[in-house]
């Protein structure tokens, strides 16, 4: 404290002039200083950028913007040795579905079920050793659909490791690589499954895309080939009879799923089924775009809406599908009774549909041909016994109207249901069909007795009220 005292005092008793002349001197050598250093770190305007990407780190690719500042200060509880995090190749938090995506040097290997992303060495010990086994089909956790499928194998591989695999072959647009399989030869889970989820992740790359297709059903390919040509214009790989490394600047290893027949806007970039359902006219050159719109009498006896009745051979089945007809005609409506046939190309059967304004089915299959109506078209469900209405809605109820359809359901009555005949009217199958699930195997008999094993006799006086309200949507 008396040596600080000593200074001040002798501070004190500088000469002003003396004083003026250390405090010119010492700016001056200030100002020079700081002028070697401005100097060091000007970039003259033409080389800016250059100096900018040597300076700056890249963005990792897909990351957002991060509105918060740039150098964390120790206080806000973050290490600045930290390495940024990345987003992992793969994402397993659907319910559904696995999905990874890696966008840089991928190769695949299918001799080996292996998928690689090569990548430098700036990655830590722990990140090149992720990885992922997935199997690329949208029914995740059911092991009766995909027991048989093949297994893939997602990880990093660092470029300085002895075992890269060499390219045989270098692609220029990118890759999805999915499984048929599960299961297919039933059209709505071939719909919901695989036709709706790959059109959700691919259509965005306009057909520049190339499929790699694990456990190829070739009839399954033959059937789609109007739809795969419009998503993509190149050659579909059989995964499993590859024999080279394909190399890729972009790979997506399985296929977005939503909700069963839907897609959700929020999560597609605003594509919605309704698009889904004019990419679908437009793959397989269907004319109608809309739906009849009825007006005048006169005009209404020239041309009648055409109703499509679709008629199943096996389980759930109109056992009256004549008198069916009968009373559609006698309600102004021209019915056209069709189920595919063994040799009927799918191409020939959506021609079928979109010549029709409104559709009729009992809940099945056959009514997912809906996605070849018109816009504006009718659906109407018949839903038979077992309390199925709710599964009935969102099977065919909610995609009719995201593909901005119009939507009716009639329920049968209990005097409707082949089953009548076989049980009584008073045995619990009957009375109380939620009684049935409460049991031992209540699941599995339930669809026994319900889905499979159930006709449809439909009485046409209490149906024609439905008829009738569907010729009412037709005006409008």
């Amino acid at each position: 404290m008396g040596s600080q005292a000593k200074l001040l005092r002798s501070f004190t008793r500088v000469e002003p002039q003396t004083l003026s002349f250390v405090i010119f001197a010492g700016c001056f050598l200030i100002s020079m200083a700081l002028l070697a250093v401005s100097a060091g770190s000007l970039v003259s305007l033409p080389s800016l950028s250059s100096w900018l990407s040597a300076h700056t780190t890249p963005p990792v690719s897909g990351a957002q913007e991060n509105p918060g500042p740039p150098h964390p200060h120790p206080e806000d509880g973050t290490n600045r040795n930290e390495e940024p995090q990345r987003k992992p190749l793969c994402d397993t938090s659907d319910r559904r579905a696995d999905v990874c995506d890696m966008e840089g040097d991928v190769r695949v290997r299918a001799t080996s079920s292996s998928i690689f992303f090569v990548t430098s060495s700036d990655r830590n010990a722990s990140e090149l050793q992720q990885s992922w086994r997935i199997k690329p089909h949208p029914r995740k956790g059911d092991h009766a659909a995909l027991s048989r499928l093949t297994e893939m194998s997602v990880g990093y591989l660092s470029t300085h490791r002895e075992d890269v695999p060499e390219c045989d072959v270098n692609s220029s647009v990118p890759a999805i690589i999915f499984a048929t399989g599960g299961y297919m030869g039933n059209f709505f889970h071939e719909t919901t499954d695989l036709v709706v989820p790959l059109y959700i992740t691919s259509h965005k790359f306009d057909g520049e895309v190339q499929f790699l297709i694990s456990d190829m059903l070739p009839w399954w390919i033959a059937k789609y080939e109007l739809l795969l040509k419009k998503l993509s214009r190149y050659e579909i790989i059989d995964f499993n009879r590859d024999p080279l490394v394909r190399c890729f600047p972009r790979v997506i290893v399985g296929i977005t799923f939503h909700k069963d027949m839907s897609i959700d806007p929020a999560r597609s970039g605003g594509v919605t089924m309704f698009d889904f359902g004019r990419f679908m006219r437009s793959a397989y050159s269907l004319e109608r775009e809309t739906a009849i719109v009825l007006g005048e009498k006169q005009e209404e006896e020239k041309k009648k809406p055409r109703l499509v009745i679709i008629a199943r051979k096996s389980t759930r089945k109109f056992s009256n599908v004549e008198e069916i007809a009968r009373m559609a005609e006698w309600q102004g409506f021209e019915p056209v009774i069709a189920e595919i046939k063994k040799n009927q190309s799918l191409g020939e059967f959506a021609r079928v549909v979109n010549s029709c304004d409104a559709m009729m089915g009992v809940h099945g299959a056959g009514l997912t041909n809906l996605i070849f109506l018109p816009t504006n078209a009718v659906v109407i469900q018949v839903v038979p016994l077992g309390g199925l209405e709710t599964y009935c809605w969102s099977d065919y109820g909610v995609p009719a109207l995201e593909m901005k359809m119009r939507y009716l359901q009639y329920s049968i009555s209990v005097t409707e249901s082949s089953l009548v005949d076989r049980y009584g009217i008073t045995d619990p199958v009957i009375t109380n069909p939620q009684a049935i699930l409460a049991h031992k195997d209540g699941w599995r008999n339930w669809t026994s007795i319900y889905f499979f094993n159930q006709d449809v006799r439909l009485d046409v006086s209490r149906f024609s009220s439905i008829l009738v309200h569907a010729r009412q949507l037709l005006h409008q």
